[in-house]
């Protein structure tokens, strides 16, 4: 009898655990200090979800096409590494919503040198359609978060940061 209380209450502090563990990726906003946000750069970019972390051809199409839009607006000398966390990510699925566009959810962590987290940002992107192919839309989903950490965390659109870099007003 008291193996089955005790099997019964160990269950139930295991449940506890397990929900906080899976629960990676807090919704908490931690913005850049301005000066950090002014100097920084995206040295690395790392992709996460709640199953399991392998460069792969998710991997393969987020990294170039988010680091092409933060390469634009964060060009400074402090280096930061950017993890990605994906929300529910199947990284072998459509990446489409029920309503068939394409829908990508999750926060990108700015982690410093000495690997503390100093900035955090919540991002969500969807496109218009299914944004083509797989490979495409992939690639548009990272653009779009990338764009999003841009206006967000260093206060311009990747964009404006592109006309800026070539001197236009």
């Amino acid at each position: 009898m008291h193996r089955i209380i005790a099997s019964s209450l160990a269950a139930v502090s295991l449940a506890g655990c397990s929900a906080g563990f899976w629960d990676l990726d807090p919704e908490v906003r931690l913005d850049l200090a301005p000066a950090v946000a002014s100097s920084a750069r995206i040295e690395a970019v790392e992709v996460r979800s709640s199953f399991y972390n392998p460069p792969d051809d998710f991997s393969a199409a987020f990294v170039p096409a988010f680091r092409s839009r933060t390469d634009t607006c964060a060009r400074g000398q402090t280096a930061l590494r950017a993890v990605v966390f994906i929300h529910a990510l199947d990284r072998g699925g459509t990446l489409l919503d029920e309503e068939g566009r394409g829908r990508l959810s999750g926060s990108v962590d700015l982690v410093d040198s000495r690997g503390r987290v100093i900035g955090r940002y919540p991002l969500s992107a969807a496109l218009p359609g299914t944004g083509g192919d797989l490979a495409d839309r992939r690639a548009a989903l990272a653009s779009a978060l990338g764009t999003q950490l841009c206006r967000e965390a260093f206060g311009q659109s990747a964009s404006d940061a592109t006309r800026e870099a070539a001197g236009a007003p």
